[in-house]
């Protein structure tokens, strides 16, 4: 057997390599190990186990045989090295092995092995005993570890490696971009009495066709020539959106500091593009005459 796979994979390339045979996995079904300790096999035999494999359904081999090889004791794996190990919160026997593996490279089953509750106590050693059971492909025996608390692998944590895309700051997939967005860096100044003649909680139907032209001459981005008025459009369309902010601008607003005034107008929950509250920004108008 081998110590850098596992069981099944190891038991398999070793008849492979001993026979010359190219089994699968898919090919072979393992019957329990036992050993040969005890039995008329014992001193005729120069392995500790026998088990018999048999042929898949699936597989273009039939029957089936007994086979003697070595399962790995365990305890032989503590006079490699010192059996020291970190790691992250293990409630289990089973949570040591991935551990095990990343610093030394060995390969333990979690069908070889029982799965003893821990209670780890972070800051000391804390001594646990990985027992194999009796039915494991590749062990027999037990080994104690030594385990300290170590940091969380990541990979663990992050599982979820498709993101939908930033969105910033409101609610949205990322790609319709935000109504927050959209509007920051145009100037409706000169619109200034449009957009102070709005109040607070006005909502805006096929009625309101100034605020929609104003929309349409100001905005030269992707929806310049999209924008409707209470259509059925989930996209560009002003229907049902309303005032929720008029007046000052201000500092806890997510506005742009550049103008004195602004009108905020909640698009309709529906609305994908852009989505959100989108803020009209302005300033007074330059007075040629000023001096």
């Amino acid at each position: 057997m081998s110590i850098y796979r596992n069981s099944k994979q190891s038991l398999i390339d070793y008849i492979n390599a001993t026979n010359s045979s190219p089994l699968t996995l898919a090919d072979l079904t393992f019957g329990l190990p036992a050993p040969i300790a005890g039995t008329w096999r014992e001193g005729l035999v120069p392995r500790n186990t026998v088990i018999r494999i048999k042929a898949t359904e699936a597989s273009i081999y039939k029957d089936s045989q007994v086979l003697c090889y070595d399962r790995l004791d365990l305890a032989s794996l503590a006079k490699l090295f010192t059996f020291r190990i970190k790691s992250y919160q293990p409630d289990s026997i089973h949570d040591l092995i991935k551990p095990i593996f990343l610093k030394f490279g060995i390969v333990i089953d979690k069908d070889d092995v029982y799965d003893d509750a821990i209670n780890q106590i972070e800051g000391q050693d804390n001594h646990f005993t990985i027992r194999a059971k009796p039915e494991a492909l590749g062990w027999v025996g037990q080994v104690d570890v030594i385990s300290t608390h170590g940091s969380a692998v990541l990979g663990d944590h992050l599982t979820v490696t498709a993101l939908p895309g930033v969105n910033y700051p409101v609610s949205g997939d990322g790609a319709t971009g935000s109504a927050l967005m959209y509007f920051y860096g145009y100037d409706f100044t000169a619109y200034k009495a449009l957009l102070q003649g709005l109040t607070d909680g006005q909502v805006f139907d096929v009625n309101n066709t100034a605020f929609l032209d104003m929309i349409k001459a100001v905005d030269t981005g992707s929806g310049k020539a999209l924008w409707t008025i209470n259509s059925s459009k989930v996209t560009y369309d002003l229907g049902g959106a309303q005032v929720v902010y008029t007046g000052l601008n201000d500092a806890a607003l997510p506005t742009n500091p550049s103008y004195k005034y602004v009108v905020g107008i909640q698009m309709r929950g529906d609305v994908t593009t852009p989505p959100g509250v989108f803020y009209l920004h302005f300033n007074d108008p330059i007075d040629p005459d000023a001096v």
